[in-house]
């Protein structure tokens, strides 16, 4: 019996070990797939959808989970049915607009509003058909409102609080009519009074809560497309800056041509030898630090604006034509730069008036 008692704690020692191996070979599984996931997703994306329960809607194959809220379980038929037609009712056009919050399984979890910039699982927390994911909403800005839109849902007793309150109710008035009597009907009409001001109460309450939500996701759009729009200008900027380089450069190389041309006199690098410079040196610090912003530009106009940066080098090429050189080659090196940095030219030109005519000039600011 000694021995028994003295193998057991070895045996529970070694499960441990092997549990906290395994939790941290799991973990780290689960970490580099969220960070996998995460690269994969936009931040902010629009889907056409539907529901499927109070807190999950179906976008084509893609399944999306409300952010900061879980279903009820274990409610009956008629709960499920009026918690789908609430959800049903909010989305209106079917069309949300998500902010990706991270993925499980197979769900993307996502804080959506409606054509009414209402969020869906605030909405739903309001009216009782959803609990706060406490876990997910810790030390986040919708805390607070999120904690209060449940809190209000339980004093009005609605959704799933509805059926508690109807029993508590009921278990009352029974024990009241056996103790008290006489005083039942005093009681109760002060249990009317108390659940009024709690209602008045809590619908000021609610109110708040989405108001102050609204206003948060709108001073965030408003910010983010402030930003956009002063990426742009920076951008028509650049390009301008870059649109002067290349004719200056071409003002040289211009003149290159011409002494290689001129059947009078020797060409200069005959003498010294000479560099050609393949490129113009452009700036494209802007396009590079911001290419996640580009689509504010619409898809013509950042293909182009893509496909002008890809000719940009901010550290040209050198070639150098030695005195030995042939003519012909050397006058086939210069006249190939000087053609590059005239296409260069047109682009730049093209791409100023689309930016002109898209109002992202930098003469706008």
């Amino acid at each position: 019996m000694v021995y028994g008692l003295r193998i057991a704690p070895m045996i529970s020692k070694k499960l441990h070990f092997i549990m906290l191996i395994l939790l941290l070979i799991s973990g780290g599984f689960s970490f580099a797939h969220a960070q996998s996931d995460g690269a994969a997703k936009p931040r902010f994306f629009e889907a056409k959808v539907r529901p499927s329960d109070a807190v999950t809607l179906k976008a084509g194959k893609s399944t999306v989970q409300l952010w900061g809220v879980d279903a009820i379980e274990g409610m009956p038929a008629k709960f499920n049915l009026n918690a789908l037609a609430e959800i049903e009712r909010m989305l209106e056009t079917n069309t949300v607009r998500c902010e990706f919050k991270g993925k499980t399984d197979n769900r993307v979890l996502a804080q959506c509003t409606n054509a009414s910039q209402i969020d869906l699982g605030l909405h739903m927390l309001q009216q009782g058909y959803a609990t706060v994911n406490r876990d997910v909403i810790y030390d986040t800005p919708f805390e607070q409102s999120y904690l209060n839109a449940e809190k209000d849902a339980r004093l009005q007793n609605l959704g799933v609080w509805e059926q508690e309150a109807t029993d508590d109710a009921d278990g009352s008035a029974t024990r009241l009519y056996i103790v008290l009597g006489s005083l039942g009907l005093f009681l109760i009409l002060g249990v009317f009074t108390g659940l009024a001001y709690f209602i008045i109460r809590g619908f000021n309450s609610v109110k708040e809560a989405q108001t102050q939500n609204t206003d948060m996701i709108a001073r965030e759009r408003e910010l983010r497309e402030k930003e956009r729009k002063i990426f742009a200008t920076m951008l028509d900027s650049e390009i301008k800056s870059n649109k002067s380089k290349i004719e200056a450069y071409l003002i040289v190389y211009d003149e290159m041509l011409r002494d290689l041309k001129d059947t009078e006199k020797p060409p200069k690098y005959k003498i010294a030898g000479d560099i050609v410079q393949a490129q113009p040196s452009l700036d494209r610090s802007v396009f590079d630090h911001n290419t996640d912003k580009l689509d504010i530009l619409g898809d013509k106009l950042s293909s182009d604006v893509v496909h002008f940066y890809a000719r940009v080098k901010n550290k040209p090429d050198y070639i150098n034509l030695e005195p030995e050189m042939e003519l012909e080659e050397a006058l086939g090196i210069v006249q190939k730069a000087y053609d590059n940095a005239v296409r260069l030219d047109q682009i730049s030109d093209r791409l100023i008036d689309l930016f002109s005519q898209g109002g992202h000039s930098s003469e706008n600011i």
